[in-house]
């Protein structure tokens, strides 16, 4: 019998997870700014459609701009809110057939190693917890 390895879809979903957990105090002050500067040029770019193009005054223009942003904003989280119901139905369906196939893959992956490496993948996550422990 042959040596089973780890499914190279789920060894990448682990990567990407660590790298947001390690990643994600980095990240988000950036995305944060991405989120404010696309506010800014949207709010600039709407402030110049009112007040040159469409011949408002400053004051209407700096109004009708905040609340076509504000629409604008509602519409967003509104369209993502659906989206992400949309895909939590599809996974509610989906997820627990992918569990239970993916919990035998591992459990099936875990009884033919040798002990010596499931005392080293025991030990190796323990040093990758404590590393995230010291993080927070």
């Amino acid at each position: 019998m042959g040596r089973k390895t780890i499914n190279k879809k789920i060894l990448f979903i682990i990567v990407i997870l660590f790298s947001l957990v390690l990643g994600g105090e980095l990240m988000l002050p950036f995305i944060e700014e991405l989120g404010v500067l696309a506010l800014e040029w949207a709010h600039k770019t709407l402030d110049f459609l009112y007040e040159d193009v469409l011949g408002m005054e400053d004051d209407a223009s700096k109004k009708a701009s905040a609340w076509t942003g504000f629409l604008l904003i509602i519409v967003l989280i509104s369209w993502g809110a659906y989206k992400l119901y949309q895909h939590y139905l599809r996974m509610k369906s989906t997820f627990p057939k992918w569990w239970i196939k993916r919990k035998k893959e591992m459990n099936d992956w875990w009884t033919s190693l040798p002990p010596f490496l499931k005392l080293a993948y025991l030990i190796g996550g323990l040093v990758i917890m404590a590393i995230l422990v010291m993080l927070v």
